[in-house]
């Protein structure tokens, strides 16, 4: 099967964020492998004008550097994406007093302030300077706390699938704005569902979604099923079944493994991601793209996993 989107994400977020130089050397790599997307993970590490203190010494890129990567992209056959975070995964921001009013709890902001929004706004009039594509991705994942710190105080209590996709329509209401055709990761779905669980609430039970709560996720977005961990291809099968219950198209995203010290790990990573493609090809998902995540700092270089990245994009 043709892959409409194989594609590859490079996490520049956790005090590892790439030159624009090596940027360009490692997507050159990648074209010659055949993928044709690259997904630039950005939480606060991309210029926005006006806002000082967002990414404040951390090493982000300017609109101009991000257009020149961008350019670079197109002429090598690569759709550049931005992918950024509009509810959670922004700690570091919330360093800086500016950002505390609108602050939930943890690294979540705080849904339904106005000046929550006119920040996200701010974020997609940033990335729509710097990248040619329409496709973005919004983040939304593991946002495991939300509504339950500052909201909680000044709302009260609420259903927190209803909160949830409140914010989602306002986030999609802004992408619709600047244009862009967003996805995110699909897991708070499953979390609200099973208890804060994603794939399987016990090693005898799959995660299950329900047809109410999934046809009450607004159509104008893209699901990423993320899984970098189950290699026993009945938990990938389950997972794809659920997200056949949406109305919206699922991604798939595997896992080269970078995030666990200063060696990768290519074995688990094939292990686990060239079974979950045949699965995706059963069931027609042939969209997909592979992280490639920093944690705990980036100790791990990402050229450690290309032997990964090189066998993944035959498959």
């Amino acid at each position: 099967m043709k892959k409409e989107m194989l594609g590859v994400m490079l996490d520049v977020s956790r005090n590892g964020v790439m030159k624009l130089d090596e940027l360009k050397k490692f997507v050159g790599f990648l074209a010659a492998f055949g993928y044709n997307s690259v997904l630039l993970y950005m939480e606060d590490t991309y210029e926005i004008e006006d806002e000082p203190y967002f990414g404040y010494l951390r090493g982000g890129y300017t609109i101009a550097e991000l257009k020149e990567l961008d350019a670079y992209c197109v002429e090598i056959g690569i759709e550049l994406i931005p992918c950024i975070q509009t509810l959670a995964h922004l700690e570091r921001i919330f360093r800086w007093k500016r950002f505390q009013k609108i602050r939930d709890v943890d690294n979540i902001l705080l849904i339904s302030e106005e000046e929550t929004y006119e920040l996200i706004d701010k974020m997609f009039a940033s990335v729509s300077q710097a990248f040619t594509s329409r496709k973005i991705n919004i983040g939304m994942d593991e946002a495991h706390m939300v509504g339950l710190g500052k909201y909680l105080d000044k709302y009260g209590y609420r259903d927190r699938f209803s909160l949830f996709n409140e914010h989602l329509k306002r986030v999609l209401a802004i992408a619709e704005k600047y244009a862009f055709k967003p996805m995110m990761w699909s897991d708070m779905f499953f979390r609200l569902v099973n208890g804060d669980y994603y794939y399987a609430p016990t090693k005898d039970r799959f995660a299950q979604m329900t047809q109410e709560v999934a046809d009450a996720v607004p159509t104008g977005v893209d699901l990423v099923y993320w899984d970098y961990y189950n290699y026993e291809t009945k938990f990938v099968t389950n997972m794809l079944k659920q997200h056949m219950l949406f109305k919206n198209k699922t991604i798939f995203a595997g896992g080269a493994w970078t995030w666990k010290g200063f060696v990768p790990d290519n074995k688990f990573s094939l292990r686990m991601t060239l079974p979950a493609i045949v699965e995706c090809k059963k069931s027609c998902v042939n969209n997909m793209f592979v992280t490639l995540w920093a944690d705990d700092g980036k100790e791990c270089s990402f050229y450690a996993v290309l032997p990964s990245l090189f066998r993944i994009a035959k498959e």
